[in-house]
């Protein structure tokens, strides 16, 4: 079952506090469409927000005490308190309080927390958020919504978009929606939205639709001579990365709207 993120916070607002379950997802979602459109300061402005949410969800499952002011540090105390009665399990509770006090202090050690003028948005950095915090919402998904991890990745996977998507996908087909794209620009959307970043040179001419297949063939040329991508397999070509970093700086915050 496919399932939007609204849908995702009303199942989750039927176990925690509605207010956390959309901050939890808001702030992840938000977190990720952001990054893909090249904008990495938000992740991490964003990590802060998502840790706060998620912890407090976890208090609400751990002690049944719903709470909209506990920070992480405090309920991280509370989940590691050996002293104290606890609902959710030893393990569950000790790895998601070191990962989520990784990246909230992570964030407030680099800046990006208050106005500086020493710090820059940085794309490493949000790297690590970025997946740290996927670790935090498969995890939160998994002990919260009592679902399996095959279900969690699925969920993860379809309910992060980029907003105003640029790629629209029906029956297994993805389609670019941007109108007036180059073949080069729709190439590299199209391998990097592919879950193993490879595709054959006949589904590329297929899936730019709106190409002509000369085109097509001429910028996957181009694309292999500039190193952005490489043949591998038979008739395969695979992202490289800066195929990757092109995509991140160039491509997709020509065609993704800012905020």
């Amino acid at each position: 079952m496919r399932r939007t993120s609204e849908q995702l916070i009303q199942e989750l607002s039927k176990i925690v506090d509605a207010h956390f379950a959309h901050a939890v997802v808001e702030c992840y979602v938000e977190m990720q469409q952001r990054f893909l459109a090249g904008d990495w300061q938000p992740a991490e402005l964003d990590g802060g927000r998502f840790c706060e949410a998620v912890s407090r969800c976890l208090f609400q499952m751990d002690t049944g005490k719903i709470d909209h002011r506990k920070l992480p540090a405090e309920i991280r105390n509370t989940l590691l308190d050996k002293d104290i009665p606890h609902k959710l399990g030893s393990k569950d509770r000790y790895h998601m309080a070191k990962v989520i006090e990784v990246v909230y202090k992570f964030r407030s050690d680099r800046g990006a927390v208050h106005i500086s003028t020493e710090y820059t948005a940085n794309y490493m950095d949000s790297m690590l958020v970025l997946h740290a915090s996927k670790w935090i919402f498969a995890e939160f998904l998994r002990i919260v919504w009592n679902r399996d991890r095959k279900v969690v990745a699925e969920t993860i996977a379809q309910i992060v978009q980029l907003e105003h998507s640029v790629i629209h996908e029906l029956d297994g087909k993805p389609l670019v929606l941007a109108r007036d794209i180059s073949a080069t620009d729709e190439v590299l959307l199209l391998l990097y939205y592919d879950a193993n970043n490879r595709l054959s040179r006949a589904e590329l001419r297929e899936q730019a639709a709106g190409q002509n297949p000369q085109n097509v063939n001429v910028a996957i040329s181009r694309l292999i001579k500039n190193k952005e991508i490489r043949p591998v397999a038979e008739d395969e070509v695979a992202l490289t990365p800066n195929g990757q970093k092109r995509i991140l700086e160039q491509v997709l915050p020509k065609y993704t709207p800012q905020k």
